[in-house]
């Protein structure tokens, strides 16, 4: 009986740890505060730092504080002033113009061209308007969140 309890113990206390330990994650919030992104170890992060301007990445090994600790160097959260879009921060109406036009512009010129076996001069300018829109929305939507006013960059523990 005694042995009995000492292992249910035993494997509470190993079990417990995990169960019952914090989670430290990190967290973007964005401004309306109902999309917010969150970061656990292992995701791999790009940003730019605030006195540096080209792209830093790593995969996260772990968090200290106000620090992200990455293979072989380490970043205070505050001193990162951009993320780079990735899977996690990609919203769906943000990029959607961009795809849509570039299909939808690509795909009527395909299907007129099938369709009357020649090219039309209002086809091409409809595909090509379209096509345009997609490259103008390609160079509007930036590739980066900027870190500033009420969009915040944090180490949470949940």
């Amino acid at each position: 009986m005694k042995l009995l309890l000492f292992v249910f113990v035993f494997l509470l206390v190993i079990t417990g740890h995990h169960c019952f330990g914090q989670q430290t994650l990190l967290m973007l919030q964005k401004r309306n505060k109902n999309k917010n992104v969150y970061y656990k170890i292992g995701d791999e992060l790009s940003f730019r730092l605030a006195d540096n301007k080209s792209k830093v990445s790593g995969e996260i090994i772990a968090f200290q504080d106000s620090v992200i600790v990455f293979k072989g160097f380490e970043v205070i959260v505050s001193k990162i002033s951009s993320l780079y879009i990735d899977e996690k921060t990609r919203w769906w109406l943000r990029y959607k113009v961009e795809q849509l036009s570039f299909i939808v512009g690509g795909g009527y010129l395909l299907l007129d061209l099938i369709n009357t076996c020649e090219l039309n001069k209002d086809t091409l300018v409809v595909s090509g308007s379209l096509i345009g829109v997609g490259l103008v929305a390609r160079a509007l939507i930036g590739n980066r969140i900027k870190i500033k006013g009420r969009t915040k960059l944090r180490v949470i523990e949940i």
